[in-house]
């Protein structure tokens, strides 16, 4: 599978967790990549957890070392696999992609997957990422998660779950395979012309409450770009500010 070494799993709790513990034990190498079967206590960004169904999700992260053509700006690692993402859905036919800043892939305004990177300095320079992603697959009800939908929810196709992941694998390895520098400002571009809500006005909860602000796009360090509409002001803002919520 090309610079991909496939490591499949019956069931872990963290398939990001599982890579950091090999890495910790001197085991992993550049291209690794953990497919679990069964993730029974993923992780989303910050505190979120992420909640997957055994056998109808694909839940699979992967490590990169950085010897060279190392990234600039960490939210390229972060731009390039959303990228990646988009093109495989795409190529699947799934219908409305967009992408809520910074890390939510949606589909006809609800969530089906989600990204978590986490990345390691040494110098203030960055040598290795784990890149971790949760996609629904098959799950027909989702209840208790009133934004999340699946790839059957939104096609009303059941999928082969490896022929899903082979289609975004070859999305994947292209984009974190390359020189980043060549492909940094496209890949913004890309995520840009796919941000979710872009331009519109939503709702944001941050540090001051629920706050009314149009998103205008992302930069390059990964932060938004917003005018808020109190302030009567354009802002950037990070993860610790606020985050946008699934309003309509």
């Amino acid at each position: 599978m090309g610079n991909f070494n496939l490591i499949k799993l019956s069931a872990t709790e963290s398939t990001n967790d599982y890579l950091k513990k090999r890495r910790s034990q001197g085991n992993c190498q550049d291209g690794d990549l953990i497919w679990a079967k069964d993730q029974t206590a993923g992780r989303g960004q910050g505190d979120k957890s992420w909640k997957s169904t055994a056998g109808k999700s694909l839940t699979f992260s992967i490590y990169r070392a950085f010897d060279t053509n190392t990234p600039q700006h960490p939210f390229e690692i972060s731009s390039a696999v959303t990228h990646a993402m988009l093109q495989g859905l795409h190529q699947l036919g799934i219908p409305d992609l967009s992408v809520k800043w910074p890390n939510d892939i949606l589909s006809c305004d609800q969530k089906i997957g989600g990204i978590l990177i986490e990345n390691t300095f040494k110098s203030s320079q960055l040598k290795e990422t784990i890149v971790g992603i949760g996609l629904n697959i098959n799950q027909e009800n989702f209840q208790s998660l009133p934004n999340a939908a699946s790839l059957f929810s939104v096609t009303q196709k059941k999928w082969n779950l490896e022929t899903v992941l082979e289609i975004l694998l070859a999305c994947l390895e292209k984009e974190l395979f390359c020189n980043f520098l060549d492909v940094a400002d496209s890949n913004l571009a890309e995520f840009n012309a796919n941000l979710w809500r872009r331009d519109t006005s939503c709702t944001f909860d941050g540090l001051r409450g629920n706050f009314q602000a149009i998103p205008l796009g992302v930069t390059r360090e990964g932060k938004l770009l917003l005018f808020d509409l109190e302030k009567k002001k354009e802002e950037e803002i990070d993860l610790t500010q606020a985050r946008m919520c699934y309003d309509k």
